[in-house]
């Protein structure tokens, strides 16, 4: 819980760059199988008026997948509003999201892990004429808990991620297996300056969305 990974980072200005490395790719996901589809209408009673062919939705079971099937399939899974790359299953200001197109959602909720971090930011140089200030910041875990998200449209309660302060900003990452080790973390955050959270890329074949609040008064570490 407690563990932390420090970087050695340079700004031109107080709202620079803290750079280093890293990213992550998603892994390409597995399509449903037609015998993984499940129909949310009943069957028709004997006293049941034949009625013509209608499209009804269809649901995905999850039930039985793997961790990695189910990743696959969340990673996939678009947003009602149908964007091209949009998601289902997000982190935003409010907390984790599920918005999903009416065809692919699950026919029962999905568990999907939750992990904040503080990001701790230190200066270690004052910024001269002809050097920039350097920072270094480091992960330390402080809350991580299981959720259950969907079948239907909605916000999880609670989830909203964590403001940041002076000196202290935050990462949230919404995730399926193994815990995210600190070195998966991102290494080229930015201080923004702002509260607002931003997307950022987290390593990790598990991961599904994340988000980062930056420090807002770096002057003062």
């Amino acid at each position: 819980m407690g563990r932390a990974r420090t970087f050695l980072i340079s700004a031109a200005a107080v709202a620079a760059l803290i750079t280093v490395s890293g990213c992550s790719e998603d892994e390409p996901a597995a399509e449903a199988s037609p015998s993984e589809l499940a129909h949310y209408t009943a069957a028709p009673g004997p006293d049941t008026p034949a009625q013509s062919p209608t499209a009804t939705p269809e649901c995905v079971k999850t039930a039985g997948m793997s961790v990695a099937q189910l990743t696959d399939y969340l990673k996939n899974l678009r947003s009602a509003g149908g964007e091209y790359r949009s998601s289902g299953l997000t982190l935003d200001s409010s907390g984790l999201n599920f918005t999903p197109e009416a065809i692919q959602r699950p026919c029962t909720a999905v568990t999907v892990k939750l992990a904040h971090y503080w990001v701790d930011v230190e200066q270690t140089r004052e910024a001269t004429a002809v050097n920039a200030a350097r920072y270094e910041y480091q992960y330390t875990l402080f809350e991580a808990s299981t959720r259950k998200a969907g079948p239907q449209d909605g916000r999880v309660p609670d989830t909203a991620p964590p403001g940041g302060n002076g000196c202290q900003g935050t990462v949230s990452v919404v995730y399926l297996g193994k815990d995210i080790p600190l070195s998966s973390l991102p290494n080229d955050l930015e201080l923004t300056g702002t509260t607002a959270p931003v997307p950022v890329e987290v390593d990790g074949d598990g991961v599904l969305s994340a988000i980062y609040v930056s420090p807002v008064d770096v002057e003062s570490c």
